[in-house]
């Protein structure tokens, strides 16, 4: 049987941090997508998902629809108060109706009426043209975001 060192402590996690501003920023390891990175009984783990082991009592199961989340949307703030465990749904209905759209409602008329006479292809053309990523092209013309604007023929 392996034998790991103990459990890491809030305090012991924290300690490797810097504030900045309300977060607390980790100075230890990143993955190569940004996100803190450290050792937890022999494995390597996120750090944000550790901190929310410690500060909920259980580890988090993605597969039934759990997800770590931050409120500050920094992946290297490990933050107690800023890190919330959320279902998927609630995650994904989220960025639908996100607040900080990119495209201004004439675009969105725009988009929409330009993929309704346009040919195969003409979503990722879009998406360059108003540097967005693709899904945003797709789900503003099949009506999953910006959802109060109607449709040009309605």
């Amino acid at each position: 049987m392996i034998e790991y060192k103990k459990d890491k402590t809030m305090e012991e996690v924290l300690a490797n941090t810097e504030r900045d501003g309300d977060c607390m920023i980790w100075k230890g390891g990143q993955h190569r997508q940004g996100y803190g990175m450290m050792r937890q009984r022999g494995e390597m783990r996120s750090c944000h998902s550790v901190v929310a082991e410690l500060k909920y009592g259980y580890k988090p199961d993605k597969y039934h629809g759990e997800r770590v989340t931050r409120t500050c949307d920094n992946k290297l703030c490990i933050n107690p108060d800023h890190i919330i465990i959320e279902k998927s749904s609630d995650i994904k209905r989220r960025r639908y109706h996100c607040k900080d759209r990119k495209l201004t409602q004439e675009q969105v008329r725009e988009v929409r009426k330009r993929y309704a006479e346009g040919e195969w292809g003409i979503g990722q053309q879009l998406a360059k043209e108003y540097n967005v990523s693709s899904y945003v092209i797709y789900a503003t013309v099949s009506n999953r975001l910006y959802k109060e604007l109607p449709h040009e023929d309605e």
